[in-house]
This record gives C-alpha cells, structure tokens and sequence, in this order.
C-alpha cells in the first residue's frame, strides 16, 4: 500500500495474504461506507478516513466495497454502525 494506491476502495495482497483499504485523495477528513460481506448491511460501518490510504481491519476478502458518504471534517478513525444515507 503506498502512493500509487487508486483513489477510493481497492484492494492488495502482501505475500499469500490478501487486504483491503480505502484511498481518499482530498485534503480533508471524510466519512466512508464500508460494506462488509455477509449478515446484510448489520454488518457494514461508517469509517472517518484522513487523506491517503486506510488499511481497512482484517482480511481483505471480508469487504465487498467502501464509497465516499460525505462527513467532511469528520474525526479520522471514528466508526459508528450502519446508518441510512
């Protein structure tokens, strides 16, 4: 993960290990959806990301997607439960 990361969700392996991570390529502090597989969306959070890549917690393959939501300003590393928006 570095640099040459795409902007927005992507995913990367290190070895035999696969991760995922989101990219977010402006100057603020924002909020994320993260749609995490399996359970419907009880199972997906709302993830306060800095600029540049985020690792997102655990493997990779658990994600299915993470997409820009709004939040600017928000605290980086803030995670609340799934909310309609």
């Amino acid at each position: 993960m570095g640099s040459l990361a795409p902007c927005g969700f992507f995913r990367y392996s290190v070895r035999e290990s696969q991760f995922a991570a989101y990219n977010h390529c402006g100057s603020t502090t924002v909020r994320v959806h993260v749609d995490v597989r399996g359970g419907g969306s009880t199972n997906d959070y709302h993830l306060c990301v800095s600029p540049g890549p985020t690792q997102l917690p655990g493997a990779g393959p658990n994600y299915l997607n993470a997409y820009y939501i709004g939040g600017a300003g928000c605290r980086s590393g803030d995670r609340t439960g799934h909310t309609p928006h």
